[in-house]
């Protein structure tokens, strides 16, 4: 109390403020507190929540150099009136102690002042056990040509949440047509003509969706032994995975496997059957969403 603020050239630090240094911010620091709203805000505040008091004008009429001042504060605090100089907005630096007044059980106060028109008014109530609070919204004597007509006290409305966004639908599966085996001659392992135009479909996709990776498992017919079925298999996978290492495809997309005659696709010993278990089958895998249907053709088959 009884301080002349203006009269300060600044601080070493000021724990309030962020942004600039000028002797009004440190004046000011980063701005008034909002109206005490919370029984909890007296502990939970720098300032013990003393609210600033509020003038009933922005402009009190002046008559033969006094007015009367009035307004509103804590109930049963001090309020000390000071003139006010460097007006910025709303307040001002606190330059000359005025007088002090005491507000009463409701909080209400009133005080005459001698004050020439135009000046400029502030106040701080101080309360013995909670302290001092922000200064006050200016108010004038007399005519104010660019204030307000309203003391303007900052507002204390909650920020409400954003509404949530709507979920986004997840994308229509992309539908892939792709040809899911090829076939061979009787104890043979090389591409026929015709299972090349399979192999050059297959081509394309991987071309077009170059995260596609595929698995060739090799097969054959009933017929012979165990082992020997088995290094078949292998055979007739590696002649796929050679092709489409011709063709550009890299190696490490593909992966071979064999399983000799442990998968036939068909339980009878006719010359189609066996020429529909001689074959390499392709297992697409890391499709990312893509929907495959595959076709099982039969356009290569070669019968014995």
């Amino acid at each position: 109390r009884n301080n002349t603020f203006a009269a300060l050239d600044g601080l070493s630090v000021d724990l309030g403020h962020n942004d600039n240094s000028g002797i009004q911010d440190f004046q000011r620091k980063d701005g008034p507190n909002p109206p005490r709203n919370s029984s909890m805000r007296r502990r939970d505040t720098a300032n013990a929540a003393i609210n600033a008091p509020e003038f009933d004008d922005y402009v009190f009429p002046s008559s033969g150099g006094s007015a009367t001042l009035s307004g509103v504060a804590d109930p049963g605090t001090a309020i000390d009136i000071y003139k006010v100089v460097d007006r910025q907005g709303y307040y001002g630096a606190l330059n000359e102690y005025v007088t002090t007044v005491s507000a009463d059980e409701t909080g209400s106060f009133s005080v005459d002042v001698n004050a020439p028109e135009g000046t400029l008014l502030s106040a701080i109530a101080t309360d013995d056990v909670y302290g001092t609070s922000e200064p006050s919204a200016i108010t004038a004597v007399g005519t104010l040509e660019d204030g307000p007509t309203t003391p303007a006290m900052p507002s204390c409305e909650i920020a409400q949440d954003p509404p949530e966004p709507e979920p986004e639908l997840p994308p229509e599966p992309l539908v892939l047509r792709i040809p899911r085996n090829i076939h061979f001659a009787l104890d043979k392992s090389d591409i026929s003509p015709a299972s090349a135009v399979i192999m050059d479909e297959i081509i394309a996709v991987l071309e077009e969706y170059p995260f596609i990776t595929v698995e060739l498992q090799g097969h054959t017919d009933p017929r012979a032994s165990n082992a020997y079925n088995q290094a078949l298999g292998e055979r007739r996978a590696l002649a796929a995975r050679n092709y489409l290492l011709q063709r550009g495809i890299a190696a490490e997309r593909m992966r071979i496997r064999s399983f000799g005659e442990t998968q036939r696709v068909s339980s009878g010993s006719g010359r189609i059957d066996y020429a529909r278990d001689r074959r390499t089958e392709f297992i697409f895998t890391d499709t990312r969403g893509l929907d495959i249907i595959y076709e099982n053709l039969e356009t290569d088959l070669q019968l014995e």
